[in-house]
């Protein structure tokens, strides 16, 4: 009797570890779904972000840079699968050269603030002090190959246009910034069209200027009218979009909301 007894507590023991065997593998197998899905629609939402993944020789003839060569052997270059706020980045300026400018423009706001700004909206950039000048006079483009932007199921999305090197329209002026002078630029957004609105929480997307624009968009003197049918939206027709992977995000304190 007290061997029943005795059989019968092992029996419940080993009957015990194998249910909670069980279900460490069952919360174990979880996890790994969870992380799985996590990776793949990383939470923490990073906007900001491009891309450029052209080669340099290819750089130079596309925009028809004016010293390329000498440029890229002094700076550099590497294509970049993610280009942040807050970095040195490649401009082209209206004499066709490229040069390098810091992706921030921090200056005061039209009440005073002292602003960091690393987008400028086409709809209001003739009246927001920081920006407004600088439309008028300099002008940039920002090589890319496409941009990030995320859902609201917080994946990343990865846009595209028909043409695989393409511009970025953007601004460029000088910024005092902890004491020092640095040459500073903007992208500038518009209204997103209607392949980047489902995905941006504000409807909003990057300029981009057709090549055959380049000349136009680079001239000091060319007329509002023209520069306000340039930063219309992308037609839904030229824009490409797919999920694209998350690798663990580097964290830039000078970033902010882009498009």
């Amino acid at each position: 009797m007290f061997q029943n007894a005795a059989s019968n507590r092992m029996l419940n023991r080993n009957a015990a570890r194998c249910l909670l065997l069980t279900a460490q593998r069952v919360l174990l197998t979880a996890h790994r779904l969870l992380l799985t899905a996590y990776r793949s629609c990383y939470p923490r939402r990073m906007c900001g972000r491009y891309i450029l993944k052209a080669l340099r020789d290819d750089i130079i003839k596309h925009f028809d840079l004016i010293d390329g060569l000498e440029y890229f052997d002094i700076h550099g270059y590497k294509m970049r699968e993610e280009v942040f706020p807050g970095e040195w980045i490649t401009a082209v300026n209206h004499a066709n050269r490229p040069e390098d400018i810091w992706r921030t423009i921090e200056d005061q706001d039209n009440n005073g603030v002292l602003r960091r700004a690393i987008n400028a909206k086409a709809e209001t950039v003739t009246k927001v002090h920081m920006f407004a000048d600088a439309f008028r006079t300099d002008r940039v483009l920002i090589p890319a190959t496409g941009f990030y932007e995320w859902g609201t199921g917080n994946c990343r999305h990865l846009f595209t246009f028909d043409e695989p090197l393409f511009a970025f329209g953007g601004i460029a002026r000088d910024c005092e910034i902890k004491g020092e002078t640095k040459r500073c630029g903007v992208i500038m957004t518009t209204d997103a069209n209607d392949v980047v609105r489902p995905i941006h929480m504000k409807g909003r997307m990057p300029v981009v200027i057709h090549k055959y624009d380049y000349a136009a968009w680079l001239n000091p003197d060319t007329s509002f009218a023209e520069l306000r049918r340039m930063v219309h939206p992308v037609p839904n027709e030229e824009t490409h979009v797919e999920k694209s992977e998350e690798d663990a995000p580097r964290i830039n304190s000078e970033q902010g909301t882009l498009f």
